[in-house]
């Protein structure tokens, strides 16, 4: 498609224009300097072929003893998902390498792939204290409902019982990519665990692709197309994401800086009904957006894609990727059964100190 000039971009919802969005100029010489502050970020899949060795990692046998002994402590006193704490399993084989891992979702590639080969020798009770133990050093776990889900959502084919149609994970159809969104809280997660229980006999592959080459795609090829993804949207909540005194849809933009990184938030799944259910549907112009984003985000060469077996935790970073899942077949044995945990990072900015999160968010 031959490309527009930026000033071709016509048909935009002037109330969905945020005072905040940055210029053509502006986006441009923001994605340039994140490039150059992030360089690994920008990668394409066959990058991650080759540096397959940066991507997964075993847990050591000093870990793996660590473990087992928390977990006995776990059992002997008759602890529960939502009675643990941190104090009761404790990993220092495992603190000494998150300054890495650390590393590898903040200012790396942004994913990685943890094979801890326990699945088996598990309960899924176990299992699920495991993940938020191993989830908890990256990060402090956040809840996924108001009253249930407070420290993992397991991630498996529903059925029928799955009513609400923005909850494609639990379903055994292909979820497109997106970004968690975190309806019910005023930050999204930093990170993204998923902890696979059981994997599927067919299908069920994860994805992921980095923002940064989204917006590179973006600029080389649409650039008339640019002033669309830093609008402000309507997401329309998981049934389970509303809060009763609030409306049904959060805003946000699907692309911004913030303190210079690019950030993305995104879910065709959620803004659609979203912009309906706000009074405010998408116009001819931003559906044309959102068509050519969901084309960029199905290219092969942007995607990773992996496969997680019983006992691999993939953990990412949520606010500069994108994930998604291929379809997956919910017959036979491979009933697949993921949990998920969102973190926020507490070694980052405020982290999650409520005095440094207030002074930066209200007092600036």
């Amino acid at each position: 498609m031959e490309n527009k000039s930026p000033s071709s971009s016509a048909g935009l919802n002037a109330k969905l224009i945020s005072s905040a969005c940055p210029s053509f100029e502006d986006t441009v010489r923001l994605f340039n300097e994140s490039e150059k502050k992030w360089p690994s970020r920008s990668w394409r899949s066959r990058d991650l072929t080759e540096k397959s060795n940066n991507i997964s990692f075993s847990l050591s046998p000093e870990i793996q003893n660590e473990i087992n002994e928390s977990l006995i402590f776990v059992r002997a006193n008759n602890l529960k998902l939502d009675t643990i704490t941190q104090e009761d399993f404790r990993l220092p084989s495992l603190a000494r390498s998150m300054s890495e891992f650390r590393g590898r979702l903040d200012t790396g590639t942004g994913f990685m792939v943890l094979h801890t080969g326990l699945a088996e020798a598990l309960t899924e009770t176990d299992f699920e204290i495991l993940g938020w133990a191993l989830c908890n050093y990256f990060g402090q776990i956040i809840r996924q409902g108001i009253d249930h889900d407070l420290r993992l959502f397991t991630v498996a084919d529903k059925g029928a019982a799955n009513t609400d149609p923005t909850r494609i994970g639990a379903s055994a159809k292909r979820s497109a990519k997106h970004s968690d969104n975190g309806c019910l809280e005023p930050r999204p997660p930093c990170y993204l665990g998923l902890f696979c229980y059981q994997s599927s006999d067919q299908g069920g592959e994860s994805t992921i692709i980095s923002a940064q080459s989204i917006l590179g795609t973006i600029i080389n090829e649409r650039p008339d197309l640019l002033s669309h993804y830093f609008q402000t949207y309507h997401f329309r909540a998981p049934q389970s994401h509303v809060w009763p005194s609030k409306g049904p849809t959060i805003q946000k933009p699907i692309l911004e800086f913030k303190n210079g990184e690019l950030i993305v938030h995104y879910a065709r799944i959620m803004i659609t009904p979203g912009m309906e259910m706000a009074g405010n549907p998408l116009s001819s112009a931003q559906i044309e957006a959102l068509d050519f984003l969901d084309e960029i985000l199905e290219r092969p060469e942007l995607n990773f894609k992996t496969m997680l077996n019983p006992g691999d935790l993939l953990v990412m970073n949520n606010l500069a990727f994108l994930h998604g899942r291929e379809a997956f077949s919910p017959e036979g044995s491979g009933d697949r059964n993921l949990k998920r945990y969102w973190m926020w990072r507490r070694h980052m900015g405020p982290g999650t100190d409520p005095v440094l999160l207030d002074l930066a968010e209200f007092c600036s």
